[in-house]
């Protein structure tokens, strides 16, 4: 998971305005959406469990959890700001067929022949 220079600004700033050092982005991958899986993101000052993976970049970290992993191994975390909205987002994520317009849901690549792992 590659977390970009916009994601740890984002994450710096909400901890700095938090006065919690220890906040941390979480990303977890749940089913439904309009595309079958959706994207949660949340921040968080929880110690990190024994079977998350962590990502730092700039002193920001974010958190996966193992099962949310698998759906998004090799994706990019950024945070995006546009006109209608501001948000943290996975993109360039090699485990997605397809997502919906906003971006928030995914469709997994090979489904029938992953859901048996998941």
């Amino acid at each position: 998971v590659i977390v970009t220079k916009a994601c740890a600004r984002r994450i710096n700033a909400l901890k700095a305005a938090d006065h919690n050092s220890n906040l941390k982005l979480r990303i977890a991958v749940d089913s439904g959406g309009c595309s079958g899986f959706q994207y949660a993101f949340s921040m968080e000052d929880a110690a990190v469990e024994e079977d998350d993976k962590v990502f730092s970049r700039d002193g920001a970290a974010v958190v996966v959890d193992e099962a949310s992993m698998d759906f998004l191994r090799g994706s990019t975390i950024d945070f995006e700001q546009e006109l209608i909205r501001s948000a943290f987002a996975v993109i360039n994520n090699p485990q997605s067929e397809t997502a919906c317009g906003c971006g928030s849901s995914f469709a997994l690549k090979n489904f029938s022949e992953n859901s048996t792992a998941h």
